[in-house]
């Protein structure tokens, strides 16, 4: 049972990876949203989203089909509407919203012990309606 599923999210998983690590993680983007700063894409992002076993895999499939949208997101953003910093201070989290290509998505963007900013996380938030 299910076995159409977990081939598609094999498959999926595949490309979003090698989209993530060979092409947008040797390409960190700078981001206007922090005055041009990069925002690296590093293994901690693609390990909370892939390997987060609190995930669905509908949810991580989701997440990974918005890839390309985040890209484009952490690349044209000008400015976070979100800001967070844990109780310890070990870790501060940025959001980013915007609509890429009729889709909305959030962007989080995290530090640790106040090192270089990394993505985190992306979510698909829905759609708008085409205005044609």
């Amino acid at each position: 049972m299910d076995n159409i599923l977990k081939q598609v999210f094999d498959y999926a998983e595949k490309l979003a990876k090698d989209f993530y690590f060979n092409i947008w993680a040797k390409n960190s983007p700078e981001c206007p949203a922090f005055d041009g700063e990069v925002v690296y894409i590093t293994r901690s992002g693609w390990e909370h989203i892939a390997d987060d076993p609190e995930k669905s895999r509908m949810d991580k499939l989701g997440r990974f089909c918005t890839f390309e949208r985040a890209k484009v997101l952490l690349e044209t953003a000008s400015h976070f509407q979100d800001y967070i910093k844990s109780s310890d201070g070990r870790f501060e989290f940025w959001g980013i919203n915007g609509v890429v290509g009729l889709v909305k998505v959030r962007v989080i963007v995290r530090s640790v012990n106040e090192g270089p900013k990394h993505f985190y996380s992306v979510i698909r938030k829905g759609s708008v309606e085409s205005e044609e």
